[in-house]
């Protein structure tokens, strides 16, 4: 049975790891092949990351909804979990507008709230 894509959207590594573990937990009683998100798991497993999923997903809501961020930046920010504004300015690439440099300070401590 072939899958369809019904959406997309681009998602921090910690959230994606959390998604794949619990599909793959509950899969596992139907025997199924799932080699691609098993692959996938084993990749971010390997990946340090500093936030964890919980804690991911707030900060995702609160980066799209203070600041209007794009989901792409948003996951951008928290895999890579910016320190300094010229590390964050980097990351604001897929931006229209780069915020001023007050705003790109307020998301970094937001940052480090949730990912510290």
């Amino acid at each position: 049975m072939p899958y369809q894509i019904v959406d997309y959207r681009d998602i921090p590594n910690p959230i994606a790891k959390k998604i794949l573990e619990e599909y793959l937990s509950k899969i596992r009683s139907y025997d199924i092949s799932v080699e691609l998100a098993k692959s996938a798991l084993e990749y971010l497993q390997l990946l340090r990351t500093l936030c964890d999923p919980n804690k991911s997903e707030i900060l995702m809501n609160k980066l799209r909804e203070e600041f209007k961020l794009r989901d792409t930046t948003i996951a951008l920010i928290i895999n890579i979990v910016p320190r300094t504004i010229d590390e964050l300015r980097m990351l604001l690439a897929f931006e229209t507008s780069v915020p001023e440099e007050d705003i790109q300070q307020r998301i970094l401590e937001i940052v480090k709230e949730y990912c510290g």
